[in-house]
């Protein structure tokens, strides 16, 4: 089911345009917005949910909250096709690099939810590996 987001104005810093990105209130404890690498699609994640918890007992115990968050985005379903990333990305260019955000409130829009179907699906030994590899390839801030 998707949830109704507000949304908020955003400037890119690459292409100056401004676009709408969806915020969660606040006291909004355990819970993400991903976005897609071309800005094109927005997902909600739980990050309490049976699925996020799996995640979290296969990362290793030091893990950051930002590889947490990486992993949630990077292992969820593709949504319309599109992987997600923990970054909100630029509808026009694709930049990650935001001038300013959390501007005025501009409306709402529908954002679905993350699901975890491909990755539950699979076997013990791939689905290990497959958080394995998503470790070992993090970047070094995570």
């Amino acid at each position: 089911m998707e949830n109704e987001i507000a949304t908020f104005e955003s400037t890119c810093s690459h292409c100056g345009k401004v676009y709408p990105t969806p915020q969660l209130p606040d006291m909004s404890y355990g819970e993400f917005i991903f976005c897609s690498s071309d800005g094109s699609v927005y997902a909600h994640c739980d990050a309490l949910s049976a699925s996020a918890k799996l995640i979290e007992v296969l990362l290793p115990a030091d893990s950051s909250a930002d590889l947490f968050q990486s992993a949630l985005a990077q292992l969820a379903d593709p949504i319309l096709g599109r992987t997600l990333t923990p970054e909100v990305h630029c509808p026009h260019c694709g930049s990650a690099e935001r001038e300013s955000w959390g501007g005025k409130k501009i409306g709402a829009m529908w954002v679905k939810p993350t699901t975890y179907d491909g990755l539950i699906a699979l076997k013990r030994d791939e689905l290990i590996r497959k958080v394995n590899e998503l470790v070992e390839n993090r970047n070094p801030q995570q």
